[in-house]
C-alpha cells in the first residue's frame, strides 16, 4: 500500500496532509501509547505535522491530550520533540 495516497488531517493547524509528512500517535484498548507505530497497532490515533510550531501550539491547546483522552505529561511531550528532531 502507498502511503503518500493516504491524507489525514493535523490536530494542530487542521491542513490535509499525506500521511507520510505526519506524525502518528497511537493509544490502544489498554492505554500504551505509541508515537509513528507500525501499521498493526490499533486504537485512537491523531496526526500531527513534523513541524515544531503545530507540535508546540498542541500542547499549549492541550489537543493531543483530548483526542487521545489521556492525562498532560511531560515525558509524553519530550518523545514527541524527539521524533520531530529526528
Amino acid at each position: 500500500m502507498n502511503d503518500s495516497k493516504i491524507i489525514r488531517k493535523c490536530c494542530s493547524c487542521n491542513e490535509l496532509k499525506s500521511r507520510d509528512n505526519l506524525i502518528k500517535i497511537t493509544k490502544n484498548s489498554q492505554g500504551e501509547i505509541r508515537i509513528m507505530p507500525e501499521s498493526t497497532f490499533f486504537g485512537r490515533s491523531c496526526y500531527i505535522c513534523k513541524c515544531s510550531d503545530c507540535v508546540e501550539n498542541s500542547f499549549k491547546k492541550g489537543r493531543i491530550f483530548k483526542l487521545l483522552k489521556i492525562t498532560p505529561d511531560d515525558s509524553f511531550k519530550e518523545k514527541i520533540r524527539a521524533v520531530l528532531e529526528s
